[in-house]
């Protein structure tokens, strides 16, 4: 063999090693997390900072203007993914999981997901923190100090309040029913519930960040369907804004999810980010910032929480039944607009 040709093979050889040594190597380097904006993200940034110094593995953000805008995304995107893992609530996952979105999560690949309690896990979906809900006010624009749900039809409070159906899929509405002797199940009494509110009711926001710029703004003085993370960080002994959360309460399961459809070396790297996301550290540091309660029960919860929430265990909590929800959403999604917004 001539000494060109040699040459020749040696580099041909060198090449293919080269390549065998990507291709071994190929595992996921970036994963895309979906999330909602704004303060949700400082939630997640120090974990996501702290995952990809400990395997190498970046995460960025997808921005969701809520979980239903998430299930969208996702939905269009059955047949070419662009996110990993997605935060949610329990409603939109029971969806998401039902139209074949998402993958199982496996307690080999995810250990961390047999510290959880049974509630707090489903086959797709396991629960990153319980979130309070409330109302949340400014002291400053309220002339009473606001204790229980009814307070939001106290005439005082006449073209003050915000609602909300979209948050938490038509949760404010189920509150309204359960008020007035209904239930999810029967939610005519709900409709009644929310009608008589309509002197007092000025703003219907859709978006996390819509409810907060309303209250900023003065345009409402009260958000009648308060979610904490969204305003935690506008609480202290000097704030003008108030967050009380009345009975019956609801605290909302978090989950996180993987998406189905990105391909195992995606996947695996995304069942060790939501192991990550499990682990007590994690809980805490997330918690702390989120002003939530870890899913599992070896974090410590927030300081800061024991001011605002009474007690753990929180007593009086309402659990939904978000099959039936989801059943006849697109119904009281109608009516709704109907009854509650066409005026």
């Amino acid at each position: 063999m001539s000494t060109g040709w040699k040459r020749l093979t040696r580099i041909a050889s060198l090449a293919v090693a080269c390549l065998g040594l990507a291709a071994g190597s190929a595992s996921a380097t970036e994963l895309r997390l979906m999330t909602w904006g704004g303060h949700w993200q400082d939630i997640f940034r120090p974990v996501m900072a702290e995952f990809e110094r400990q395997t190498g593995i970046k995460v960025t953000f997808v921005v969701q203007s809520g979980a239903a805008d998430g299930l969208n995304k996702i939905t269009a995107q059955r047949n070419n993914p662009q996110v990993d893992v997605w935060t949610s609530i329990e409603s939109t996952v029971q969806v998401a999981t039902s139209s074949g979105l998402l993958a199982d999560l496996e307690l080999a690949k995810i250990p961390n997901l047999g510290a959880l309690p049974a509630s707090l896990k489903t086959s797709t979906g396991a629960a990153i923190w319980l979130s309070p809900r409330g109302i949340f006010y400014r002291a400053d624009l309220v002339p009473f100090e606001i204790t229980k749900w009814e307070d939001l039809w106290d005439p005082r409070l006449k073209g003050k309040v915000g609602a909300t159906f979209e948050l938490d899929r038509g949760s404010f509405l189920v509150m309204a029913a359960l008020l007035n002797g209904g239930s999810e199940k029967n939610i005519d009494p709900g409709f009644a519930k929310v009608r008589a509110l309509r002197d007092n009711l000025h703003a219907v926001y859709k978006t996390d960040p819509e409810s907060i710029k309303l209250l900023e703004t003065g345009e409402i003085a009260v958000a009648g369907w308060g979610i904490l993370p969204n305003v935690y960080r506008h609480l202290g002994p000097d704030s003008k804004y108030r967050f009380v959360m009345p009975a019956p309460r609801f605290l909302a399961t978090i989950p996180v999810s993987i998406v189905k459809g990105r391909g195992a070396e995606q996947q695996a790297a995304a069942e060790k980010f939501v192991n990550f996301m499990l682990e007590p550290a994690s809980q805490a540091t997330m918690t702390a910032i989120a002003g939530t309660l870890p899913a599992n029960p070896k974090a410590q919860a927030p300081e800061k929480l024991r001011g605002l929430i009474p007690g753990l265990p929180i007593p009086d909590v309402y659990n939904i039944d978000w099959t039936e929800v989801n059943a006849n959403f697109a119904n009281w999604q109608d009516r709704w607009a109907k009854e509650v917004q066409a005026r």
